[in-house]
């Protein structure tokens, strides 16, 4: 993975020098929520989960900060409240969710060189909460998700977010490690 995640970045950002460098990283599946957690019993389907949803994530925070040395580095985890929170039927997201962001936690503190956010977005109307609506197993959680489908609840505005987001970072409103949600603040 380390040398095709370095490849990739050298094509596309070549060997320049930079004061600071920005990784945002947002990539995730939500995984099988037509289970609950008990219904996953293939030992492949699960390490393919965590080898996409983590290992990817942790090799490429790695090869990340070793690939631009002496510069300042930024890392943010798009987070989600699924790693504090439990919500049925998305057990393997939400856990995946938890490791990442205890993952980013441990990072900040090993590392106190470098600033490490982990933002929760909150709630949009995606195409996974839109696949989640028709796919959850868990009634209670399908009728979260179906409730903002609705308009009984709100979504969060992308832009909204991600620009909330940017000023938290830009500004330097954080702890290094700290997750924060788009309603705290």
């Amino acid at each position: 993975y380390g040398d095709e995640i370095s490849s990739g970045i050298n094509a596309e950002y070549g060997e320049d020098t930079y004061e600071k460098v920005y990784l945002y990283n947002n990539h995730a599946l939500v995984g099988d929520s037509s289970k609950l957690a008990d219904a996953f019993d293939d030992p492949q389907e699960i390490s393919d989960y965590y080898v996409l949803n983590l290992v990817s994530f942790q090799v490429l925070t790695s090869v990340f900060l070793n690939k631009f040395p002496g510069v300042s580095h930024t890392c943010v985890n798009i987070s989600s409240i699924c790693g504090v929170v439990p919500f049925p039927s998305m057990s393997l997201y939400c856990s995946g969710k938890a490791a990442r962001l205890m993952y980013y936690k441990v990072l900040a503190e090993e590392r106190p060189d470098i600033r490490v956010f982990n933002w929760s977005p909150g709630p949009m109307d995606t195409t996974m909460t839109k696949d989640l609506h028709r796919t959850i197993a868990h009634e209670g959680t399908r009728e979260m998700f179906q409730n903002f489908t609705e308009g009984n609840a709100p979504w969060v505005d992308t832009d909204e977010s991600a620009k909330k987001m940017l000023v938290i970072v830009k500004n330097d409103e954080y702890k290094s490690g700290e997750q924060l949600d788009f309603y705290d603040r």
